[in-house]
């Protein structure tokens, strides 16, 4: 995948977008329904991609 045009999104923007809390994406990171990915500071932070996969699996 080339990761040159990747987007990253923080929890509080996928939250908006996926019209849940940010407590939520963290539950679901915890139970692996939408697992965040992890800065090197530890921070949670998300793709587009993985939204747009999101979705998918919803529809």
């Amino acid at each position: 995948m080339n990761t040159s045009n990747v987007t990253y999104y923080k929890p509080k923007d996928i939250a908006e977008l996926l019209g849940v809390s940010v407590k939520t994406l963290q539950r679901w990171d915890r139970e692996g329904i939408l697992k965040a990915n992890r800065s090197s500071t530890d921070r949670r932070y998300y793709t587009y991609y993985q939204y747009l996969q999101f979705k998918d699996i919803q529809k």
